[in-house]
């Protein structure tokens, strides 16, 4: 509550500030608030698979998480610029510092070990991960050899504090507190499910009805797609029609293309069964 209360108190100096120094005062001061903010850290019991079985399974399901496109094929870290330029972090380097807990709180809470949000991390999409599975990517992530140094917290221009101050950018943290899980169709649908959360879930939302800014689509336009085309669209990013998909083709190519067919068939399955409930959104999910 204390924080709360000095979050608002924070938001309502800046907005002071502004009608006496102008909008630029009111973005950096509420920006700064926001990024300022600190979360509770919630407990974490999962312990890294170091298994050669859980290591090879957890560089698989990493590629298709997408932590190699984000974070560089050998996860030395990589400049992003959409929607914000920032970043990503060293995970090699991090894995001298970042006990296991640190890496499953920042994986699935989008949260660093001070209780600071992470940004640009769609933890979200990960957040409804077995235990077992983030066991096996952090497995992974310490069969790394640690390379470079560990990237230091962003320092956000004003083109990134405007987006958090009109809430067009959302801390990773609080989209793990908001988003709620796809609607749950039964034990049937399960598996489907399980993937289309962590893998479409960082672009569509991981209750796949779209991204707020309208740039991925909801997924029942997956109506347009026969079996087949949707095999088109997972290993190649082409749309029903045949057409290269700007974003999808190369997710296609340095994700999903690693997708077994007993793996596509049950995401369609469950899509294709999704799409056909109507008003999706607005039934009971389960899971949380």
């Amino acid at each position: 509550m204390a924080r709360l209360l000095l979050w608002g108190g924070a938001a309502v100096v800046a907005a002071a500030l502004a009608i006496f120094y102008g909008p630029p005062s009111y973005v950096w001061l509420l920006s700064e608030a926001i990024l300022d903010r600190r979360y509770t850290l919630p407990r974490s019991l999962v312990i890294a698979d170091s298994t050669p079985a859980g290591i090879a399974r957890g560089a698989r399901l990493a590629q298709l998480a997408g932590c190699t496109g984000c974070h560089g094929r050998a996860l030395t870290g990589n400049l992003l610029r959409d929607p914000i330029s920032i970043r990503a972090s060293n995970l090699s380097a991090l894995t001298r510092k970042y006990s296991d807990e640190d890496f499953d709180r920042a994986i699935r809470r989008g949260l660093r070990p001070d209780a600071s949000s992470l940004w640009v991390m769609p933890s979200q999409a990960y957040l409804y991960m077995r235990d077992v599975d983030i066991a096996a990517i952090l497995g992974f992530l310490r069969s790394l050899t640690p390379t470079g140094k560990a990237t230091p917290a962003p320092e956000m221009d004003m083109a990134a504090r405007e987006k958090i101050a009109r809430a067009k950018l959302i801390a990773a943290a609080d989209l793990s507190q908001t988003q709620m899980p796809a609607v749950d169709l039964g034990p049937h649908y399960s598996g489907g499910r399980y993937l289309a959360m962590f893998a479409c879930g960082g672009c569509h939302g991981t209750e796949l009805n779209g991204s707020q800014d309208g740039r991925a689509p909801g997924l029942k336009v997956i109506r347009r797609y026969t079996r087949q085309k949707f095999f088109n669209l997972m290993r190649r990013g082409w749309s029903a029609n045949g057409r290269r998909l700007r974003t999808m083709a190369p997710l296609a190519r340095d994700r999903f293309h690693i997708l077994m067919d007993w793996e596509i068939d049950p995401l369609y399955a469950y899509l294709m069964a999704r799409a056909k409930v109507p008003e999706v959104d607005q039934i009971s999910r389960a899971g949380r």
